[in-house]
């Protein structure tokens, strides 16, 4: 990956190098901007910040958003602590979103947030934040010399958090850390998905979001208990979230989705219990099976898959003997039988996606 990302740089590098530089241009780095012309130009500087972000102001207008660059940018740096730096600091971030420079563009509302957090535009700098957190959530690729690499969650999560820090119970805030959590999901790292839903719960308990919040910690879990790295205690998390939500939200219209997770994952949690009594049936190990039924009926009591043990275990019953009513489940201890060797039939269950159709 380290080498892919390097030759792709050396690449845009290239080809940034290979674009003429116009005389006279005065490139500079600035950190968050990257390289920025800051030669005046014909008609772009004034004697004051007030006719500065007019001249600005014009050229934004006339839609020529590289000349209203520049003149925003001289306006901030000769006059950074004018009435009208904040403006002009916040112009700078809107031109550069015209241009589709999503990420510079971030970042010039970034500062100035830090820079002016008493002014008029703070709440609009964070309005445009949250608008490019979305972009990136939905897809936009992060660029190097232009060039697209591919989206970046960790790009998003850093918008998301910085809206957050600069305001904890802002507009945004309680929808910004959910968004983190739907980051994270995208990058399959379910328990900080987590995390951060759970965050809303403690933080946000009456915003709206929280509702949903609580719905996706159930379905984060769901989705890991389908990865091969996570362990059957994902499914049990999820099965624990789904219930809770049905409980604090009753009346959700997204409580039968829920019930249908349930069902599914319980499903799958006795599906190797119940492919287990069947081998020890079919071998005529039918005390063995027994208990196998039995334990898919205490696991999952109104699944399919206990109407059928129900079945089984009434016509076991006579062949198993007398007291067999109080054998006790596979996770009992010393009476459970032992799993079936490895020339018995695969037991384990088949993954289901969210609708409930096998892998």
């Amino acid at each position: 990956m380290g080498r892919r990302f390097l030759l792709f740089a050396l690449l845009g590098l290239g080809a940034a190098l290979s674009f003429p530089v116009p005389a006279g241009a005065a490139l500079v780095w600035r950190s968050g901007e990257g390289w920025v012309d800051e030669s005046s130009g014909a008609g772009l500087s004034a004697s004051s910040s007030r006719d500065q972000l007019e001249i600005a102001k014009k050229l934004e207008a006339d839609q020529k958003f590289d000349d209203a660059l520049k003149a925003y940018r001289i306006l901030v740096r000769k006059w950074p602590l004018s009435f009208f730096a904040p403006e002009a600091q916040f112009k700078i971030g809107f031109c550069l979103e015209k241009k589709a420079d999503f990420w510079n563009a971030y970042k010039a509302y970034q500062k100035m947030i830090q820079k002016y957090p008493a002014s008029t535009f703070f709440e609009q700098a964070l309005d445009r934040e949250f608008a490019i957190g979305n972009l990136y959530l939905a897809g936009e690729p992060q660029r190097l010399m232009r060039i697209p690499l591919g989206p970046s969650m960790d790009r998003t999560a850093e918008i998301f958090e910085n809206i957050i820090k600069a305001a904890p119970y802002g507009e945004h805030a309680a929808e910004a850390q959910f968004k983190i959590g739907l980051a994270r999901e995208k990058q399959k790292k379910f328990p900080d998905a987590v995390a951060s839903y759970t965050k809303i719960l403690d933080k946000y308990p009456g915003h709206p979001v929280a509702t949903d919040a609580q719905y996706q910690i159930g379905y984060a879990w769901y989705i890991a208990s389908r990865e091969p790295e996570y362990d059957q205690s994902a499914a049990q998390k999820a099965i624990e979230a789904f219930e809770d939500f049905i409980v604090r939200y009753p009346n959700s219209e997204k409580v039968a989705a829920a019930n249908t997770h349930i069902a599914l994952l319980k499903g799958k949690e006795t599906q190797g219990s119940f492919n287990i009594a069947r081998f020890y049936e079919k071998d005529k190990q039918y005390k063995a099976a027994y208990i196998y039924y039995n334990d898919v009926i205490q696991r999952n009591p109104d699944s399919a898959q206990a109407k059928e043990a129900r079945k089984k275990v009434e016509q076991l019953r006579p062949l198993v003997g007398a007291g067999t009513t109080d054998v006790p489940m596979p996770t009992g201890g010393e009476a459970a039988p032992p799993a079936p060797s490895p020339a018995a039939p695969s037991v384990g269950s088949p993954v289901l996606n969210p609708v409930g159709e096998a892998n």
